[in-house]
This record gives structure tokens, C-alpha cells and sequence, in this order.
């Protein structure tokens, strides 16, 4: 049967993709969860603005929704590498997550509670990220069968980028009508929404459980990430990238009521147009990648998807600016699914589960950090400064990647030795 599906995937593309067992209600899943955790950019962030007149806590909140993951991300890691239970308990922490979010808007406008309440809440939502995120995300190559993990990875991207579209749309429509607080409530009922889906997905059969002592399967899976070159600089990519990212987190919604003299939540149509842009490029990238290989499509597509950002600060018309968040949207995609057919391929698929939770609780951190940081410096340097920082950490990120990738295009996976394990 596996024969079989290899065959049609490497013919089918994303047809034979959608034949696979399993596979829709993941993917819808997927990209449920990620519509609501794109939501958080917008609805949290202004909220945090609104309500203390504060960047600096404003930046502070977005970290904490990330940060905590960090140090929650390798365990979470050789959790998924050794349970039966995935889908439950991805099912649990969307409900958690859920409740933390309808506690933020209760203690802030009920309570009044302070601001170090509310990020103590948004932690919470940071040290729970990696479990849905990546666990959905480790789901897919035991899924899906080796021809179509591009394909499959496209898709990935694609929801990946539809959520972006919507939520931050949604969000900032929110925002503008309602109020923030509605739209953090609103996040609250998608992420509900997507517990449910989830709970309808199948934990998929076959895959090998690893039984060595939790402990070991932290240490085995960071020992696999340092010493991997490409892993490595996928990871430094996507911090430096991130840092960079952070400053438009902080610094449009600020551009918008400043400059454009208009809601900060038209931020979110920003967001929005550089999400549309991407799904445009991850489905001609997922249709026909351009000739090379994936570490280069890495450090070229990132310095592609870094000089459109560079405008943004130069111009004084929102639709300016959301051309310039189309344009560099269009490559962001392609860099992001040739990492992901990077990090497939590094190790050994049984160290998926740990690979991708360290590799996405760091890369996600940068952002947040990014974000942290403008908030504390935007007071001093201004707003378009600040938003210089968003393009010129992208073409940083490309350069040290490529630095780092400059020797290491070809690196076999590493495996594992066979251990005690059992079939799931």
C-alpha cells in the first residue's frame, strides 16, 4: 500500500496529497489552531498599548505569548517522541489555552488587574506553544508518506500563511469596531474552535514509540540540533530573522496612528497582505521549485523577502505599505518550506518529535524578543527607525546563514542507534 501512495505522490502533487488517509482533518486542524494563535499579533498587542500606554509592556506581552517555549520546547519534544496520546494532548492545551486567554480580558477589564498579571497569563501561553504547534507539525511526516513531504510541506506553509491572512485581518476589524478586548476573546473561541477539529483527528498508526529515559531523549535531541550544520544555521536564521520581524510588531500599529493618522488596528491588514503574498509563493514555490537546493533557496529567498520591508518606513499611504508586505510576502514561503524539507531531512524521522520542538520553540523566540526590544528602544530612536530594523534583520539572517551553510549544502542525517522502543 505504501508503494502504492509513493507512486501517486510523486505524481499526484496535492491531489495525491489530499488522498492520504488522515490527512484533511489534520491539515484543517492545523489551520484552525494557527488562526487563532495568529490573532495574538494584533488583538493582544494593541490591548496591552490601550491599556497602559506602555510599548515597552506591549513588547513584553508579545514575548511572553513565545518566549516561555524555550525552555518548555525540548520537553514537550521527547514527550511527543514517546506517547501514545499526541492528539489528546494537543486536544487538552488548546482548551488551556483557551481558558488563558478568556482570563486575560476577565482580570483586565473585570478585575483591573495589574500588568504583571496579565503577562504572567501570557505566559502561560508561551510555555503551552510548543505543544499544539508542534505536535500538529510532527504529525504530519508519519502521515504523510516520503513523496509528498514537499507537497505536504507547501501545504503546511500555505495554512500557515491563510491563517495569517485571516487572523490579523479579523483582528484588526475587531479591534476597530468592538474593541481589543473583543478580539482577544474572539482568539479565545478559535482556539476552542480548533481544540474540537483536533479532537477528530486520528493518531496516526505504526510509529515507532521511543521508551529511553525522558532525560536522555532531551540531551539526544539538543545534542541533534548542535551538532547538525544546516539545523544550526536554519536556527540562527530564523532568530536573527525574528529579531528583526519583532520590530514591526511594535512599530506598524504605532506607524498607523502616527504617521497615517488611523486604528492601529489596520496593522492587521498589513499582516494580512503579507500573508496573501505568501500562500501566492508557497503554492508556485510547492508547484515548482526554481532549480537548487534547499539551503540556498534558504539565504536567497530570505534576502528576497528582506528588501521590500526596507520600504515600508519610506512611505506615507497604507496601501503603500501593504504592497510592500505583498511583495515580501510572495518570498517568504519558499524560504520557510525549504528549512522545514531541511529539518525533515537532518535526522532521523524517530527525532522529529524533539527536533522540531527545540528547533520551533527557538526559532519562534525571536520574534517575541524582537518585539520586547522595540518596545524598550522606540521611544529613543522613533518609529521609523524602528522599522528600518524589520528588512535590514532579514538580509543580516541571510548572510549568516549563508555563512554557516557555506560548507554544509550536502550533510547526511543523522540516525539513531536502535533502542528499546515500541509500535504505536
Amino acid at each position: 500500500m505504501m508503494r502504492a501512495m509513493a507512486e501517486t505522490g510523486a505524481s499526484g502533487g496535492y491531489r495525491a496529497l489530499l488522498r492520504v488517509p488522515g490527512y484533511p482533518a489534520l491539515i484543517s486542524a492545523v489551520a484552525l489552531s494557527r488562526l487563532a494563535n495568529s490573532m495574538s499579533q494584533v488583538g493582544v498587542v494593541i490591548y496591552l498599548l490601550e491599556a497602559t500606554h506602555s510599548p515597552a509592556i506591549a513588547g513584553a506581552g508579545a514575548a511572553a505569548q513565545l518566549l516561555p517555549g524555550i525552555l518548555t520546547g525540548p520537553f514537550v519534544g521527547a514527550w511527543l517522541d514517546r506517547t501514545h496520546a499526541r492528539v489528546r494532548g494537543i486536544v487538552a492545551t488548546q482548551l488551556l489555552r483557551a481558558a488563558l486567554l478568556f482570563a486575560v480580558v476577565g482580570c483586565g477589564q473585570l478585575l483591573h488587574a495589574p500588568a504583571a498579571v496579565l503577562l504572567l497569563l501570557l505566559g502561560g501561553l508561551g510555555a503551552t506553544f510548543p505543544i499544539p504547534t508542534v505536535g500538529f507539525r510532527s504529525l504530519i511526516p508519519v502521515a504523510v508518506p516520503r513523496p509528498l513531504w514537499h507537497q505536504a510541506n507547501a501545504a503546511d506553509s500555505i495554512s500557515f500563511d491563510s491563517a495569517f491572512v485571516i487572523g490579523p485581518a479579523l483582528a484588526g476589524a475587531t479591534v476597530t469596531l468592538v474593541g481589543a478586548p473583543w478580539a482577544i476573546g474572539l482568539q479565545a473561541v478559535a482556539t476552542l474552535v480548533a481544540g474540537a477539529v483536533a479532537s477528530r483527528v486520528r493518531e496516526p498508526g505504526g510509529r515507532v514509540i521511543e521508551t529511553e529515559p525522558p532525560l536522555e531523549a532531551v540531551v539526544a535531541g539538543l545534542r541533534a540540533v548542535v551538532s547538525h550544520t544546516q539545523l544550526r544555521a536554519t536556527m540562527a536564521l530564523m532568530v536573527v530573522s525574528g529579531l528583526g520581524y519583532g520590530c514591526f510588531i511594535i512599530g506598524l500599529p504605532l506607524w498607523a496612528r502616527g504617521t497615517l493618522h488611523m486604528s492601529a488596528g489596520v496593522a492587521g491588514w498589513m499582516w494580512a497582505a503579507a500573508s496573501v503574498g505568501s500562500v501566492i509563493g508557497g503554492l508556485l514555490y510547492g508547484w515548482r521549485p526554481p532549480p537548487g537546493t534547499p539551503a540556498r533557496h534558504v539565504v536567497v529567498f530570505t534576502a528576497l523577502f528582506g528588501l521590500p520591508l526596507l520600504l515600508v518606513p519610506l512611505v506615507s499611504s497604507l496601501w503603500l505599505g501593504i504592497a510592500c508586505m505583498f511583495v515580501s510576502g510572495l518570498c517568504s514561503a519558499p524560504f520557510i518550506i525549504a528549512m522545514l524539507s531541511i529539518r525533515q531531512g537532518a535526522v532521523d524521522t524517530r527525532l522529529h518529535g524533539r527536533i522540531f520542538a527545540i528547533t520551533v520553540s527557538v526559532n519562534a523566540a525571536g520574534t517575541p524578543a524582537g518585539a520586547f526590544l522595540a518596545g524598550l528602544v522606540v521611544t529613543h530612536i522613533g518609529v521609523h527607525r524602528l522599522l528600518f530594523g524589520a528588512g535590514l534583520g532579514q538580509l543580516l539572517a541571510a548572510a549568516v546563514a549563508g555563512f554557516l551553510l557555506r560548507r554544509g549544502d550536502d550533510v547526511p542525517a543523522l540516525a539513531l542507534a536502535e533502542p528499546e522502543r515500541a509500535a504505536a
